[in-house]
């Protein structure tokens, strides 16, 4: 029997840091896992992006801050950011290609959350 869970809310509740705590439980346990988090960049205090982390432990941008002088044919935005899709494709694809009919109920993703933050 399959179970999805959708976390939801509104940014700063935590949803990021369940992920990781629960990823940790599972992996100690042995429960063979794998997906992604996106996690907020700061600096200065102020939020400029986000990368996507994978429970293997890689990290690219997954979107950074950019002014509207920035702007080509080729970037796709959220709001204010900037979308980095080759480095998303690059770690994200090669895990989604790999999700077979025994896997896909371990998949984590937290990009719809991320997405819903950058609009805020």
């Amino acid at each position: 029997m399959s179970k999805h869970v959708f976390l939801t809310g509104p940014p700063g509740v935590g949803k990021t840091t369940l992920i990781q705590k629960v990823t940790q439980v599972l992996k100690s346990s042995g429960i063979p896992i794998d997906g992604f988090y996106t996690e907020e960049v700061r600096e200065g205090g102020r939020r400029t992006g986000f990368d996507v982390v994978t429970l293997s432990g890689k990290r690219g941008p997954l979107s950074r801050v950019s002014s509207e002088s920035s702007t080509s044919r080729r970037e796709y935005w959220v709001g204010q950011y900037v979308v980095d899709l080759v480095s998303f494709e690059q770690l994200v694809l090669p895990m989604l290609r790999n999700v077979s009919k025994e896997n896909r109920n371990s998949i984590l993703q937290d990009i719809l959350a991320a997405v819903e933050s950058c609009r805020r």
